[in-house]
This record gives structure tokens, C-alpha cells and sequence, in this order.
């Protein structure tokens, strides 16, 4: 289980950075930009597989279903894809105890 609040704050700060650039990159105003240049933005903000795969599992846990781009960029910079499949289901656990419904893609 990944508890964001209790992490250290300076990597509190490099998550706010790289949801930033990553969702520029990933579904944002660069999405159009060349893949190596969107990985090249990521890792400059960090190449840590944990970190990265907490970010992916926000992106993995958008009730709306629009961050696919997002998650592969993610990925595709090192993500620890484990740590984001965890990351998600306890982010949608978290949407679901408030109302959130995850409908999309079935039906």
C-alpha cells in the first residue's frame, strides 16, 4: 500500500511535478510531441520505478477512462507497473467510497 501523504515531502513535490508534465505530455497540450521528447520531459523530472508507478496508478485510476496515454508514457519512462496496479486500486477504492462509479467499457 502506497501512502502518499506519508512520504517524504521532497517526494510529495517531484509527484506534483511529474503529474504536471506527465499529463501535459500524456493526454495535454504536448501530446502531439514526439515520444522520446515526452520520456526525455518525464525522466528529467525522475527515473524512479516507484514514483513513476504511483503516478501511473493515479493516471490508471481516472474514473473517466482518458488517461490511457498518460499510463503508457508512464510506463514507457520506467514506471514499477506493480506498484501502479496497486496505487490504482486503492485510489478507485478511495473514488468509490465517495460515490465514483468506474462504468466505463462496460457496455
Amino acid at each position: 500500500m502506497v501512502n502518499v501523504a506519508k512520504l517524504p515531502v521532497a517526494d510529495r513535490l517531484v509527484l506534483a511535478e511529474l503529474s504536471g508534465v506527465a499529463g501535459r505530455y500524456g493526454t495535454g497540450s504536448d501530446r502531439d510531441r514526439p515520444r522520446e521528447e515526452a520520456v526525455a520531459a518525464v525522466r528529467a523530472v525522475t527515473t524512479d520505478p516507484k514514483l513513476l508507478g504511483i503516478q501511473a496508478g493515479v493516471a490508471l485510476a481516472d474514473p473517466h477512462g482518458i488517461s490511457g496515454p498518460t499510463v503508457e508514457l508512464l510506463a514507457a519512462a520506467g514506471a514499477d507497473m506493480m506498484v501502479a496496479e496497486q496505487h490504482a486500486a486503492e485510489v478507485r477504492a478511495r473514488f468509490e467510497r465517495t460515490g465514483i462509479r468506474f462504468d466505463f467499457g462496460d457496455g
